[in-house]
Order: C-alpha cells, then sequence, then structure tokens
C-alpha cells in the first residue's frame, strides 16, 4: 500500500458526475481532478480543449492488455465513446482540432509491427492507413492544420560497452543498447514523405514551425540508456537541448499553448533499491524556468497541455501500482 505525507480528498457534486479533487503536499497547484474512474485502465491522454473531445487508451483488466481508442466528448461527465474496436493495440492517439481526426499506432497482426493509422473523431470505427512498412512507427503528432503528421520509427540501436570489476576483479564486458530511433513526417494531401533527423515522441508546436523531441544517450554514470528533451526546426534543423542526461530520464513533451514552455515526463535516477517515480514537470524553450508540478509517491507520466491551460496525465495515484487513470491540473500563471 502506498504512503502519503498528506492527501486531501474533496467530493464535487453536479448533475453530470461526481470528481475527485486530489492535493498531495509539496505539488505545485492547487488541485487534481480525477477525469477518468472505472475498471479500464485509461491513459495517453489528447484533446481536451474547453472540456470537449478527450482522447485517450483504455485497457480491459484481464484482456492481454489490448488497448483501444475512447473519447470523452464531455471532459466532466462519465460517459465514453468507443472509437476504435476489437482484440488490438491501438496507442499514443493525438487529436487535431482542425481536421477533427485522431491518429494513432495500431498494432498490425499481419505484419507484427505497429503503423500509423487515423479515425474521424465524430464517427470513428472506419480507420485510414497512412505508413505501411516493415519498421514500427509511432507516437504519431498532426500538424496545427492537420496537413502532416510528423511520428518516430524504429531504428537499429546504438550499442556502447560497459566494463565492470567485481569484488574478485574480474573484468566483464556488458553491452548497453540506446534507442536511436528516426523521426518522419507525412504530407496526408500529397503522400510525401520524409526523415528529418533522429529522436522519440515528436511533437509539433502550435506555430507549426518547430518539433519537440527525445534523444537518448547514455547516463551521467554512462551505465544505462537516459532521454533528454530538445526542439529543432520543422525541417530538421537548429537543434537546441533543453534538458541534459544530469536531470534524469525525460521523456513525452507536450508545448504550452503559446509556444513557450514544454511539459515533459521526467524520472530523476534513482538507486537500485529505489522505486520508478517519474513526475511532471515543465520548461521553457530557453531552457529555463524547470519546474515540477507533481510531487507523489505513485508513477505519473503521459502529459499534454490544452489551450485553455489544464496539463492532463497518467498516474496510479490513490490506487493499486499499475492501476492508471486520467487527471488534470490547472496552470495558474501562464507565460
Amino acid at each position: 500500500m502506498k504512503k502519503y505525507i498528506y492527501v486531501c480528498i474533496l467530493f464535487l457534486f453536479s448533475s453530470c458526475s461526481t470528481k475527485f479533487l486530489l492535493t498531495g503536499s509539496g505539488e505545485s497547484f492547487d488541485s487534481l481532478t480525477k477525469i477518468t474512474q472505472g475498471e479500464k485502465i485509461s491513459s495517453e491522454s489528447t484533446g481536451g480543449f474547453a472540456n470537449t473531445n478527450l482522447i485517450f487508451t483504455s485497457q480491459e483488466k484481464g484482456s492481454e492488455g489490448y488497448t483501444n481508442i475512447y473519447m470523452k466528448d464531455n471532459v466532466l461527465s462519465q460517459g465514453v465513446i468507443q472509437k476504435t474496436e476489437g482484440p488490438n493495440y491501438n496507442r499514443t492517439p493525438n487529436y487535431c482540432k482542425a481536421n477533427n481526426k485522431i491518429a494513432f499506432a495500431y498494432w498490425d497482426r499481419s505484419n507484427l509491427n505497429y503503423d500509423i493509422y487515423y479515425v474521424d473523431a465524430n464517427k470513428g470505427k472506419a480507420i485510414s492507413q497512412v505508413t505501411n512498412t516493415d519498421g514500427q512507427e509511432g507516437n504519431p503528432c498532426w500538424s496545427p492544420d492537420g496537413s502532416q503528421i510528423v511520428f518516430e520509427k524504429g531504428a537499429l540501436a546504438k550499442s556502447y560497452i560497459k566494463m565492470e570489476v567485481d569484488q574478485k576483479r574480474i573484468i566483464d564486458a556488458l553491452t548497453i543498447k540506446i534507442t536511436d530511433n528516426q523521426i518522419w513526417i507525412k504530407n496526408i494531401n500529397t503522400g510525401e514523405l520524409k526523415m528529418i533527423g533522429n529522436g522519440s515522441f515528436p511533437k509539433f508546436s502550435p506555430d507549426g514551425k518547430q518539433i519537440a523531441f527525445v534523444k537518448y544517450d547514455l547516463n551521467k554514470r554512462k551505465t544505462d540508456e537516459t532521454g533528454t528533451i530538445w526542439v529543432m526546426d520543422t525541417e530538421g534543423g537548429s537543434p537546441k537541448q533543453l534538458t541534459n542526461s544530469n536531470l534524469g530520464y525525460a521523456i513525452q513533451p507536450s508545448w504550452s499553448p503559446d509556444g513557450n514552455s514544454l511539459v515533459f515526463t521526467l524520472e530523476k535516477e534513482k538507486k537500485k533499491d529505489q522505486k520508478s517515480d517519474p513526475n511532471i514537470y515543465t520548461i521553457d524553450i530557453t531552457g529555463d524556468n524547470l519546474t515540477q508540478h507533481t510531487k507523489n509517491e505513485s508513477y505519473d507520466y503521459s502529459p499534454s497541455w490544452t489551450s485553455d491551460n489544464f496539463i492532463y496525465f497518467s498516474s496510479d495515484r490513490g490506487s493499486d501500482k499499475g492501476d492508471f487513470q486520467i487527471f488534470r491540473f490547472k496552470i495558474q500563471d501562464s507565460k
């Protein structure tokens, strides 16, 4: 059972649903709102602008991990609408307000790999294929005008040799593999496809001129992989590093509505006997004003930042380990 220093629970009653506001000691917001609840594990949210069209994945317990895409057309109601169906692995959705479509990674059983598809947010069920390769493709993101999709494609990992000496002074050589995926952009209208760099979790900026992404490297002790947050222009030029390996393992960036900051998941390096404890952070694209927002003995990850300054994220706080639901908090002082 998890131990919490301080938890305040309030209940708000409305005609739509009951909301739970959870505030943990040391966290930089007034309260959290629990957006999803129930038997299904829910995560990877996108959308949610003005309390509408929150898209996310849900996994049935005991279903071999199958996940499908769901939507809440009213964030504060209990009702959900299923957008994909079947015993599939549909993951990492991204919603585009301009074309009202949801891009996502779909596990192709015939090729045994992930490809990128999209589905209409209103109609659902009928899906359209974007990529069809032997590679593993995921984490798609629409350009603001809905004409392009940026995504990552699996590539051969980089390998490093780590030398270890045990108590008997026997030297052991271990291979450390570092993810080195590629970032591609596809124009939905013309079919043009181009690679713009290496990295993961690519996200278009609100003005469509930059892409935030993650690069992988060795951690500060040269013992394992870690992730750092970067930005570059949409042609792949002018890359700029925002976090370094000394900070910890950073992934899943999402832009602020004004394009001046990023929210992301960060797991600081732990000792071997300590459990994983990722939290939600923000940073300016200048590399300044690093701020920790969640601070809880839970697994907080997959943040997204809406145009009305809410940050949605997934967490197993207040539940059994791995029982993830979607929460949100409000950014009070937007930049």
